[in-house]
């Protein structure tokens, strides 16, 4: 289902467990979005590329809640060393990360 005054998607179900429902997805133009936000959520997910995710580090981490994790996926696996060093700068922690074939995921804390 579409809110078209919030622009975004709900109960959208990616899994099972009664964790999971109901999610609330944002579907925005990331470069489109004011670089400052008073709004903060607890999990962030970027599936960008390397380059966008470095560019856009400000505005994405704009949205994170203090102690909040950001997930980040759709990077290639020799790209991910320079996403983490940029996102690492900031004082996020890499606490998980997964390959498969050449790409690779992480999920990053807040200190």
């Amino acid at each position: 289902r579409r809110h078209t005054r919030l622009r975004t998607v709900t109960g959208v179900q990616t899994c099972a467990l009664p964790i999971c429902r109901p999610l609330r997805l944002a579907c925005r133009d990331l470069t489109a979005l004011p670089k400052k936000s008073v709004q903060k959520h607890d999990v962030v997910c970027a599936n960008l590329m390397a380059d966008l995710l470095i560019q856009e580090r400000d505005r994405i981490l704009a949205r994170l809640r203090p102690g909040g994790t950001l997930v980040l996926a759709g990077i290639l696996a020799r790209q991910f060393p320079d996403v983490l060093r940029a996102y690492a700068k900031t004082g996020l922690r890499l606490v998980a990360s997964r390959r498969e074939n050449e790409w690779k995921s992480g999920a990053l804390v807040a200190r």
